[in-house]
């Protein structure tokens, strides 16, 4: 990303009201977090119930965006705040 990107999506989280302490404090959580033992998590329980997921899908597709627009906005703070740390 670069330095004018940044810039634009800090100006965009500061119009939202999400500022610095809370991309650091989101940053801090993320560091205990183990992700590849989630990833496996998630991905054991599609495979048991990937048919529920097609239903739910189908059926709630207004979910499925919202929950698809969270993931979006989460990564792109958490990698805003790396990015942040980096400089």
């Amino acid at each position: 990303m670069n330095d004018n990107a940044g810039n634009g999506l800090d100006a965009f989280l500061g119009k939202i009201g999400i500022s610095d302490d809370m991309l650091d404090k989101l940053k801090g959580s993320m560091q205990n977090v183990d992700v590849e033992e989630y990833l496996n998590t998630a991905r054991d329980y599609l495979k048991d119930s990937s048919g529920k997921a097609k239903t739910f899908t189908k059926e709630n597709p207004g979910k499925v965006a919202a929950g698809v627009a969270v993931l979006a906005v989460g990564a792109g703070l958490l990698i805003s705040a790396l990015n942040r740390d980096k400089e």
